[in-house]
């Protein structure tokens, strides 16, 4: 078992009591088997993933015969939980995003996982379930991004369709020769753009050595030479297809990713960096695209092919303060940090194990083809998380909007510091009203 009941260190008795006495049954309670605890569980996966953790649930529940698990599908959990803690009325768990860690631990809403194994998790996964050293949720699947590449397109232009980009230079050679243009001189194909899909404006620093922030002393370093490198490749890129032609191809999709009409799948983009889960879309929207999957391409300098780089974040399980029942939602996350419960969830959803335990037939058995090409980005010493901090979703905000000035011709350096001046500023504010909670106790 993962995590010790003992070491929880909370006072279960007076959060139950009130729970105990109340005679009705809620809605949601209605299908709850007598003389079972029942769990609300608050979950921000709908469809095939909503059904693959309904399969957990229910294999917790018929496991045992003393508590009933209840998964809510509830949108936006972070900001409807944070609600419903300081209201008085939380569900028992939560499923989060790892970058939700920092604010829901330093404001107090969840309980901490002090039981939590730190050895059963690798090392970049560890980084994501804590907050200043301490656990506070486990982990419920983890995704990394990589390259996936079109065999058919690479062959076309005579590159290696089992040799994948792996530098800068080499990426940005195939994706030349992959652009196609109507008669009229605009885009119709994309080698590569950065832009498509725009959901991670803050992921290219990876490719050039770059950090966003530094933990150990709280500052924003997305100005640094490094990152501004990143900056100025993807502001190259974006001169070479044509600034306001490409910004306008790259729209185009904000409303057909992961469809039939996707970027990627339809055949207009041939090179794209997703996550796993482009491998379920695939298999059910796109069934005839082939495609390889390799390391996200980085910078000469930053190669290592026994050290792969690659950005890691999970969704993740905790425990929020004043739930009515403690002892058994422990009991359940418990369940879900098991290796053969993670094997079963992550097969589902496509993607590599957040553990560092795996069943031995795990990578034979799993839909994804290229699940190992995950599973190397998620073990290695290079993989990186998002700033834990809790004034990062602010920080990132500011950077969605550097990314667009600085694709249609902004100067990278200026835009960088003027985000990490402003972003720093959050930062601060945000650690000494941390600093002041604390003084108040």
């Amino acid at each position: 078992m993962l995590i010790s009941r003992r070491n929880l260190g909370i006072g279960l008795g007076a959060v139950a009591a009130g729970y105990a006495l109340w005679p009705r049954r809620a809605r949601w309670e209605q299908d709850v088997p007598a003389g079972r605890v029942a769990l609300r569980y608050w979950e921000k996966w709908t469809g095939e993933e909503g059904a693959a953790m309904q399969r957990v649930v229910d294999r917790f529940n018929a496991s045992q015969d003393r508590i009933f698990v209840v998964r809510l599908p509830v949108a936006e959990t972070y900001s409807k939980a944070m609600v419903a803690i300081g209201g008085g009325d939380p569900p028992d768990l939560v499923g989060l995003f790892s970058w939700n860690v920092p604010y829901f631990a330093q404001s107090g809403a969840l309980l901490p996982l002090d039981g939590l194994d730190q050895a059963a998790y690798p090392r970049a996964i560890w980084e994501l379930l804590c907050h200043e050293g301490r656990a506070w949720v486990g982990v419920n699947t983890c995704y990394s991004l990589a390259l996936y590449s079109n065999r058919a397109h690479l062959a076309e232009v005579g590159a290696d369709p089992e040799r994948p980009p792996r530098t800068l230079t080499e990426l940005d050679a195939v994706a030349e020769r992959l652009v196609r243009r109507d008669a009229r001189g605009r885009l119709e194909r994309a080698g590569f753009l950065q832009a498509v899909p725009n959901w991670w404006p803050y992921l290219w620093p990876l490719a050039t050595g770059g950090r966003l922030f530094d933990d150990a002393t709280h500052r924003v370093t997305c100005d640094t030479d490094a990152c501004v490198a990143a900056y100025e490749w993807v502001s190259a890129t974006a001169q070479r297809h044509g600034r306001l032609d490409s910004q306008g191809f790259a729209r185009g999709f904000d409303r057909s990713n992961l469809s039939a009409a996707d970027p990627f799948l339809s055949g207009q983009v041939s090179m794209i960096v997703q996550g796993p889960w482009m491998a379920n879309v695939a298999r059910s929207k796109a069934p005839d695209v082939d495609y390889v999957v390799s390391p996200m391409p980085v910078a000469e300098s930053v190669y290592d092919p026994e050290r792969p780089q690659g950005l890691l974040e999970a969704d993740v399980i905790g425990i929020p303060r004043g739930c009515p029942h403690p002892e058994e939602a422990l009991e359940f996350l418990a369940f879900t940090q098991r290796p053969d419960v993670q094997a079963q969830l992550c097969s589902d959803h496509c993607k590599p194990s957040p553990l560092v335990e795996r069943p031995a037939d795990f990578e034979a058995n799993h839909p994804n083809p290229y699940v190992d090409v995950h599973e190397r980005i998620v073990r290695s010493p290079a993989a990186a998380v998002l700033p834990r901090h809790r004034a990062w979703k602010s920080y990132s905000d500011l950077l969605v909007p550097a990314f667009e000035r600085i694709w249609t011709g902004a100067d990278p350096r200026t835009e960088l510091a003027g985000v990490a001046a402003r972003a720093q500023g959050l930062v601060d504010r945000s650690d000494a009203a941390h600093r002041a909670r604390e003084a108040r106790g």
